[in-house]
C-alpha cells in the first residue's frame, strides 16, 4: 500500500491532496477559491448552525519564523474578512507538522478572543484520513490512474467476455455479478466519482439522451456506448464530494461548425448569450480530459447541450401571467420543472419550465441585449386529462397583441417586465390558432366527463373526424343545459305492445335514447343523462302502414306542417317536457 512521505513531494500537490482527503471526508464540503485572496479559507464545511472553516498549509517540518508569519497572516484575514460574514462554528488549522506543546500554545493565543474554537489538524490525523481513504493515496502517490485506466478499458468492453462453459440458465446471473463486480472494482479506485454500470437492450440513438441525467443525485458524466446490434452500455460518474468536478475536472473541447445565418447559428448565439440549450449541432471534438480511459476519441459528431432541474434550490416557486389590456391577471400557471442558466459570453439569462401538466413550456431569454423573448412549445396532449390541460391551453389561446405575459414568484412579485406580443406574432400563430380550436374541444370531453364514470383523456385527433368533433361538441351543448333546435326528414318508429294508433293526422312524437360517445375507438357512456328528441309535428309516410302495425313492427314517419325538432339532455327517466 502507498503510503505519504509528508516531507518529500512538492508543497502544492500535498495542499490539494490534504484539501482533496477533507472534502471527500466532509462531501458538502466546498473549496471557494484554490489560491490567494481567499479570505483565510481553503475549505470550509457547512452545518445547520453554522461553518466549520480549514486552513490548509504544506508546512511538514516545524514552523519557521516566515511560516508562522504567514500562519498569522492567514488568521488575520479570516478574521477581517469572512468572521463578519459568514456564521463560524469553528477555524481548523490543517498540516502534515504535527504540532509540539509550544506552537498550540502559540496558535491559542494567536485565535483568542473572538468567540470560536480553534484547533490544530497535524500528521497524526491526516494520516488516520488516508489510511481511511487509499483510493486517494494511490491516486496521488501511486499507480491509481493507471489501475483506473484498465478497468475503465476492462468496463467499457461491456461485459461480453464471460467465462467459458457458463451455463445458459445462469448467463443472466453472470452478466449482473460481471457488471457489479465492475462497478465496484472503480468505485474503490477512483476517489473522486462512483460509477454506475449497465448493460441495456436496445440501441443509444433510439433513448432519451437526458433521461439518465435525471435523479436525485447530480451526475458528472454519462457515457454510451453500442456493444452490439441488440445491447449497449450506459455508464455513470456520479460525484463523490460537491468539489470532485474541480478536484477531477471532466472536460471536453468542441469546435462548433455553423453556416452563416442558420437557425444553428441563432441557437448557438443564444447559448453564448442566455445559456439556451440547443440540439443536434454539428462540430468536432478536439481534446478530453477526466477519468482515464473514459473517451479519448476525437473527431466529428453531432452535439446537444442540455440544462438540468435543480431539485435542490432554494429558490421560490415561479408562475407566469397573463395580462389583460387593462393589466389585470386574467390566467396564472404555476411553472414546474424550472431549468434556469447564464450566459456563456454574455448578460443573458435563459429559463424554462412547464405547466403541471406537462404540455406547454415556456421558454424565457431574459437581459440579453435584444428585446426580452418568450417561446412556448405545445406538447402533445394524447393521453392527458382534460382538466389537466386546459388551463395551459386556455392562456395559450387568450393570448393577443393587448396582453402581456409576465414572469412571477408564485404569489408574490414579478421577476420580469411584461412581454407583450406583437400583433403578427398572435395573429399569424399556428399554435395560437389552435390552442383557440383545442379550447373547444377539451371544454366539450369536460361535459362528457361530468356524466361518466369512465375517465375520459385526450383522443388521438388524428383517428377523430370532423363530423365527430361537430357531434362532441354539440352534445357539450345539450349536457351543459341547452335546448337545440333542429330539422329532420324522416324517422323510423318500432310499435310498441300498448302502443295506440294516432287519431289525428298529424301528432308529436318524443323519443329517448341512450348517449355514447366515441373517441377515437373508445365508446364512453353517459350513465346518467339521456338524449331526448321532440318531433313537433309527424305524420305517418303510409297511413295504411300505421293503421296495420302489429307491436314489435315499425312504421316510417315523415314531418307534418313543420319540419322542426328539440333535442335535450334529461336526467334518465325523465319523459317530460
Amino acid at each position: 500500500m502507498t503510503t505519504v512521505n509528508w516531507e518529500r513531494e512538492p508543497g502544492e500537490k500535498i495542499e490539494e491532496f490534504v484539501a482533496a482527503l477533507l472534502l471527500l471526508k466532509h462531501p458538502h464540503g466546498n473549496q471557494p477559491t484554490p489560491s490567494k485572496g481567499d479570505r483565510g479559507v481553503d475549505v470550509r464545511v457547512e452545518h445547520p448552525d453554522g461553518f466549520d472553516i480549514y486552513q490548509v498549509k504544506r508546512y511538514s517540518r516545524p514552523l519557521t519564523a516566515g511560516q508562522a508569519r504567514r500562519v498569522e497572516d492567514s488568521w488575520n484575514t479570516f478574521v477581517a474578512q469572512t468572521l463578519p460574514a459568514l456564521p463560524v462554528r469553528s477555524w481548523t488549522l490543517v498540516t502534515p507538522w504535527e504540532p509540539s506543546n509550544p506552537r498550540l500554545d502559540w496558535l491559542a493565543k494567536l485565535t483568542a478572543g473572538h468567540g470560536i474554537p480553534t484547533r490544530w489538524m497535524g500528521g497524526r490525523t491526516l494520516d488516520g484520513l488516508a489510511a481511511d481513504n487509499t483510493a486517494l493515496v494511490e491516486y496521488f502517490f501511486g499507480d491509481g490512474g493507471q489501475r483506473l485506466a484498465r478497468l475503465m478499458a476492462e468496463a467499457l468492453r461491456g461485459g461480453r467476455e464471460l467465462p467459458a462453459g457458463v451455463p445458459a440458465e445462469d448467463l443472466l446471473d453472470a452478466v449482473i455479478a460481471r457488471q457489479r463486480g465492475l462497478a465496484a472494482a472503480l468505485n474503490e479506485v477512483d476517489p473522486f466519482y462512483r460509477y454506475d454500470v449497465q448493460v441495456r437492450p436496445g440501441r443509444v440513438n433510439q433513448q432519451s439522451w437526458d433521461g439518465d441525467l435525471h435523479t436525485t443525485s447530480p451526475v458528472a458524466w454519462v457515457h454510451y456506448r453500442q456493444l452490439d446490434a441488440d445491447s449497449y452500455l450506459a455508464m455513470r460518474l456520479l460525484p463523490r464530494c460537491a468539489e470532485s468536478l474541480r478536484l477531477r475536472p471532466i472536460t471536453t473541447a468542441v469546435n462548433l461548425e455553423v453556416p452563416v445565418g442558420s437557425p444553428e447559428q441563432q441557437a448557438i448565439e443564444d447559448w453564448l448569450r442566455y445559456g439556451a440549450p440547443f440540439h443536434d449541432v454539428p462540430g468536432t471534438v478536439t481534446s478530453i480530459t477526466g477519468p482515464p480511459g473514459l473517451l479519448r476519441s476525437t473527431g466529428p459528431g453531432r452535439f446537444t447541450f442540455m440544462v438540468t432541474a435543480d431539485p435542490g434550490s432554494d429558490r421560490p416557486d415561479m408562475e407566469v401571467r397573463l395580462l389583460a389590456p387593462d393589466d389585470t391577471v386574467a390566467h396564472t400557471l404555476h411553472l414546474t420543472g424550472v431549468r434556469i442558466n447564464r450566459g456563456v459570453d454574455g448578460p443573458g439569462v435563459w429559463l424554462s419550465g412547464t405547466d403541471p401538466s406537462g404540455v406547454l413550456e415556456f421558454r424565457f431569454l431574459l437581459g440579453g441585449p435584444d428585446r426580452d423573448r418568450v417561446r412556448m412549445t405545445l406538447s402533445s396532449l394524447l393521453g392527458k386529462t382534460p382538466a389537466d390541460v386546459l388551463p395551459a391551453v386556455q392562456l395559450l389561446a387568450d393570448l393577443a397583441p393587448a396582453t402581456g405575459l409576465v414572469l412571477a414568484v408564485r404569489g408574490g412579485r414579478p421577476l420580469t417586465a411584461v412581454w407583450r406580443p406583437e400583433e403578427s406574432e398572435v395573429r399569424t400563430s399556428p399554435l395560437v390558432k389552435m390552442a383557440r380550436w383545442m379550447v373547444t374541444f377539451l371544454q366539450a370531453l369536460l361535459a362528457v366527463q361530468a356524466h361518466a364514470l369512465q375517465r375520459v383523456t385526450v383522443p388521438d385527433l388524428e383517428q377523430v373526424t370532423p363530423g365527430q368533433v361537430g357531434e362532441l361538441i354539440q352534445l357539450a351543448r345539450l349536457l351543459r343545459g341547452e335546448e337545440i333546435r333542429t330539422t329532420w326528414t324522416q324517422i323510423t318508429l318500432t310499435i310498441g305492445a300498448s302502443s295506440q294508433a294516432p287519431a289525428d293526422p298529424e301528432f308529436g312524437v318524443l323519443a329517448t335514447n341512450q348517449i355514447q360517445v366515441n373517441l377515437a375507438g373508445r365508446q364512453i357512456l353517459l350513465d346518467d343523462v339521456q338524449r331526448r328528441v321532440l318531433y313537433h309535428s309527424a305524420r305517418p309516410a303510409d297511413p295504411h302502414e300505421l293503421a296495420s302495425a302489429q307491436p314489435g313492427d315499425t312504421v316510417r314517419l315523415v314531418p307534418g306542417s313543420s319540419a322542426e325538432a328539440t333535442i335535450a339532455a334529461v336526467p334518465v327517466g325523465d319523459q317530460a317536457r
